[in-house]
């Protein structure tokens, strides 16, 4: 399957959850033979890479262990590889000064293109809720899982389509959603960059503000399957398998 980007693009991508139940990862073992049969220059996995919080041992199957194949592999084509944990697979950071293959590891990653920077980071440090709020934000997730299997088998058995993300249009939601985009958005004016590429929230969009400053979300792989590609511009897709 043919991706819409050239080969000197980055992509981005963000909260697979691998190890959760809810993980697209048959979806995403495929995305990323897309990658192989025409590498990018390089993919940055900007967090939430693997469910440190709830992983389920038990159900770690094939998919579960090609993404992580097929993710190193590309590195071996020419790929250059940037791992930024979020807070599921925070303590993945303490390797940072390993050098674990090519994998860099960072907090934070500043990406140029075509004389503009732009600041990749997980985006929960704009997430003041789960900083201070550990214990209910476990139970929130798994909430939002089952919520995703639910949605799962009403569409797959019953033939109603229950779209998680009208789920996500609730005025709450989006409340929530606004204030990390703000905060973001804050912190990428006070780093002087041209704008700010996050994950976190498993909302995907583009926003760029009054004053030009570009707000990314690259989604996640449990609802959207979605990406983001930085080349001549900032692009937000999905992938469709």
């Amino acid at each position: 399957m043919e991706l819409n980007y050239k080969k000197s693009d980055t992509i981005i991508i963000s909260d697979l959850h691998i190890g959760s139940r809810a993980s697209q990862t048959e979806k995403l073992s495929k995305f990323l033979d897309a990658l192989l049969e025409n590498p990018p220059h390089r993919l940055i996995i900007n967090g939430d890479a693997f469910e440190f919080w709830n992983m389920d041992y038990k159900i770690m199957g094939k998919f579960e262990y090609k993404c992580i194949r097929k993710t190193i592999e590309l590195s071996e084509h020419g790929t250059k590889l940037v791992y930024i944990p979020g807070n599921h697979d925070r303590a993945i950071i303490g390797f940072r000064k390993l050098t674990l293959g090519k994998i860099k590891i960072l907090n934070e990653y500043i990406l140029e293109r075509n004389g503009e920077k732009y600041v990749v980071m997980h985006g929960d440090e704009f997430d003041a809720f789960v900083r201070n709020h550990i214990i209910i934000t476990l139970l929130i997730d798994q909430l939002y899982y089952l919520l995703v299997k639910s949605t799962a088998f009403i569409k797959r058995f019953v033939g109603y389509n229950v779209s998680i993300a009208n789920k996500k249009n609730s005025k709450k939601y989006l409340k929530y959603v606004e204030k990390i985009k703000k905060a973001a958005l804050a912190y990428a004016r006070s780093r002087k960059v041209n704008g700010i590429i996050i994950g976190h929230s498993h909302y995907p969009e583009i926003y760029r503000n009054l004053s030009g400053i570009i707000y990314a979300n690259s989604g996640d792989w449990i609802d959207s399957c979605s990406y983001i590609v930085v080349g001549d511009e900032i692009k937000l897709e999905y992938f469709k398998s």
